[in-house]
């Protein structure tokens, strides 16, 4: 414990000018003496002096009365040395320097610790001029150095680049022009180093030394970052929430999840009725979908429908209408989706009332038909060439307020091509344009199919000029489509023409294209020309199917050329192609336009053997045969007519032409009249 005579020994020292100067060293001095290895009477620190100098750690404080006021001297000149060179600058007295160490946060010996860390002579301004020139001398020399280096390598290079002669004669002109280099590469250096060098001095005045005021706020403002909430009063207290509201948002964030898995589960499940829909497996559908409601997942419309769509797609109309009734007594509304498969399903079986039924019942329910249900509806109509019934559904369509598409046109222009109505078909191209839709390559195959039917050369070449100009490429349909109307026509040379056109076009020929073209060539006649496209087929790779050998042999039968007909037939069956009964009649034709009615018998045995049956081409060709033979077969013909009649084989005009030609046109209406045969 120091004594009172020590404590008014020191203070008379403090305040004594004489001593200031001594006391001064002294404490500079002390500065440099390293702590006591073993302090006495050691302490640990209070809890607001770790706080207000953390840099001290958990490290013993000496508390004899000598370490204690060295360490108040060194204190009080780190904080306020500047202050002590001031000769009005008043000294402390030992009361205030202990008052100043029990204030806490407030004292500002503890506040300027940091300031303290910095040796010395490390200070600025604490060196020798002499100190200061020799750290600035290499800041002179560099540009010099850089200087010299950049003239020499210069010259150099210069007296590298310059002959002997051309060096000698411009000696004495770049002399001027060496000094002109050495001042700009001066200039180049010297301003920058200066530049820089000022805004260093700048800042270093502009960034000075925090006050021990400042140091203290910073001091103040992490302290009370580092106390606790409860002693923080400024702290804004948060909102409390109500437990009713906490459970709330709880439940509803549980049930959102339970929601959105659910969903995930079901997107699964639909995929996997999907997959048993696409592979025709209707009953796996169905039991997907019971697994669904034992799961305790709810189906939904896509489940119901996928299940109708995987009975529809097997033609199990009946099944398909059973599940959408099933899906109203689970509670799930269907959609337009679900009627227009069990449309379209209807429209496949060629059951286009069933189809307007649907229709019907899918407005009465409330659910509004779309563009496909209207255009499933007219294709059903249309397909079976009831023009007048489809026309009506589109005018329908668009009092109701909904747009035809071009499926919708497409379909009425089909139905005029199955008639021949190319005139029609071109009015429904035109009102298709005027209503904002555009025309496909589809649109345009089929008014050129209904120019083929109707044996129109020329406008179906127009069509198919116009779709070019259309920036349309026309597909092999509708090449195919522009061959048959020349087929039709009867111009071999002008279908030959256009396959050719199509070959060049880039467009890949398939067996529909050259079976139009041979089919051309053999209503011309031209047999040579059959077998040629025949061999063009084959050397394309496309493979020859029945219809091109039928059409080769109709060529032949069109000249009456019975052995390239056998050629041709033995050919076929080398080749492994199984005739059809239209083979075996485009075979017969050519013997019976020579009254060779036994082979055309043998052709009719050997079809029967192969389960053929007989159909009203080849019974044409059977009593053509018995007509032009020599004497005429009557008595044959009539019974090969009523074993027809009992085999239902169609009897057309040609059929009935050929009979009245074999037994006479008496004898023949009688047999007409007797088999209750009605003549078309």
């Amino acid at each position: 414990m120091a004594t009172g005579y020590e404590t008014n020994h020191f203070d008379a020292l403090m305040s004594n000018a004489a001593t200031k100067n001594f006391v001064d060293v002294c404490v500079h001095h002390a500065t440099a003496i390293k702590p006591a290895k073993t302090p006495t009477h050691p302490r640990k620190l209070t809890r607001m002096e770790s706080v207000a100098n953390p840099t001290m750690g958990s490290m013993e404080y000496p508390t004899t009365l000598k370490t204690r006021k060295k360490s108040i001297c060194l204190i009080w000149d780190r904080s306020l040395g500047p202050s002590l060179s001031q000769e009005t600058a008043p000294i402390p007295s030992w009361d205030l320097v202990k008052q100043q160490k029990n204030s806490g946060l407030e004292s500002s010996m503890i506040q300027s610790t940091k300031q303290c860390r910095v040796p010395e002579p490390l200070k600025p301004g604490s060196g020798s001029m002499l100190e200061q020139m020799k750290a600035k001398f290499p800041v002179f020399v560099m540009p010099m150095v850089v200087i010299a280096i950049v003239y020499f390598v210069d010259n150099v290079l210069f007296r590298m680049s310059s002959t002997t002669t051309e060096a000698t004669d411009e000696l004495m002109s770049t002399d001027c022009r060496n000094w002109f280099e050495v001042a700009s590469i001066v200039i180049c250096v010297l301003l920058p180093a200066i530049y820089f060098n000022r805004k260093s001095k700048s800042h270093n005045k502009t960034s000075k030394v925090p006050t021990p005021s400042d140091a203290s706020a910073r001091l103040r403002a992490k302290v009370v970052n580092k106390l606790p909430k409860e002693e923080n009063e400024d702290a804004p207290k948060a909102k409390i929430q109500p437990l009713s509201e906490m459970l709330r948002a709880e439940d509803l964030s549980a049930q959102k999840q339970r929601q959105s898995n659910q969903a995930g589960n079901l997107a699964r499940w639909n995929q996997a009725i999907n997959n048993a829909a696409k592979g025709g497996q209707p009953s796996k559908a169905v039991q997907i979908l019971s697994e669904i409601e034992k799961s305790g997942i709810q189906p939904d419309t896509i489940s119901y429908n996928s299940v109708i769509h995987a009975f529809a797609k097997q033609g199990d109309i009946r099944s398909a209408e059973n599940w959408l009734v099933k899906m109203r007594e689970k509670g799930v509304e269907p959609n337009a989706i679900s009627y227009n498969i069990l449309m379209d399903t209807c429209v496949k079986a060629n059951d286009a009332a069933t189809a307007e039924a649907w229709l019907e019942q899918m407005l009465k329910d409330g659910v509004d038909p779309n563009e496909v249900s209207y255009a499933t509806v007219i294709h059903g109509r249309a397909k079976r060439g009831d023009t007048a019934v489809a026309e009506q559904w589109l005018r329908r369509m668009i009092s109701s307020g909904v747009e035809p598409n071009v499926v919708s046109y497409n379909s009425l222009i089909y139905a005029c091509g199955k008639k021949g109505q190319a005139a029609q078909a071109e009015k429904w191209v035109t009102e298709m344009e005027e209503r904002g839709v555009e025309p496909r390559v589809t649109t345009f195959t089929a008014v050129v199919d209904a120019c083929a039917k109707s044996g129109d050369v020329q406008r179906a070449e127009k069509w198919m000029e116009k779709m070019i100009a259309s920036d349309i490429e026309p597909n092999v349909v509708s090449y195919s489509a522009m061959i048959d109307a020349c087929a039709k026509g009867g111009d071999a040379e002008r279908a030959e023409l256009w396959h050719t056109r199509m070959l060049l076009k880039g467009v890949q020929p398939n067996a529909h294209s050259f079976s139009a073209v041979i089919n051309a060539c053999a209503k011309a006649g031209n047999v040579e020309a059959a077998v040629h496209w025949m061999e063009q087929m084959e050397n394309n790779g496309v493979p020859v199917d029945v219809v091109v050998y039928s059409g080769v042999l109709d060529a032949c039968a069109k000249v009456g050329d019975c052995e390239k007909a056998k050629l041709v037939f033995h050919q076929m069956r080398m080749q492994g192609v199984t005739p059809n009964v239209v083979s075996y009649a485009a075979l017969a034709r050519p013997f019976a336009h020579k009254g060779d009615w036994q082979e055309v018998e043998k052709l009719s045995e050997q079809m029967q053997s192969e389960g053929l049956e007989m159909n009203e081409y080849f019974l044409y060709a059977l009593l053509l045969a018995y007509a032009s033979a020599k004497p005429r077969q009557s008595e044959r013909a009539e019974q090969a007519f009523r074993d027809a009649k009992s085999m239902r084989v169609d009897m057309n005009k040609h059929v009935l032409t050929a009979l009245a030609r074999a037994v006479g046109r008496a004898k023949a209406n009688q047999l007409v009249q007797d088999l209750s045969i009605s003549k078309a």
